[in-house]
């Protein structure tokens, strides 16, 4: 079943990866995003997602080691 834990790491990764930028876009270019209300709970949401991820893939190494 290596091809199941290869494709959930690669899947963690992406996921991973879409929310940093995003969270990077969003701080370092805050005109491109004025049309949000709330700009702190907007990027708590994506700070939240990369924490989700990071800890999934986490999990995922201590399993397979």
């Amino acid at each position: 079943m290596q091809h199941i834990n290869d494709a959930m790491k690669s899947y963690l990764e992406g996921r991973l990866a879409y929310h940093t930028a995003n969270y990077k876009i969003f701080t370092e270019t805050p005109v491109g995003v004025a049309e949000h209300g709330d700009f702190m709970e907007t990027a708590e949401k994506e700070l939240e997602a990369v924490a989700k991820y990071k800890e999934l893939l986490e999990a995922l190494e201590s399993i397979n080691g």
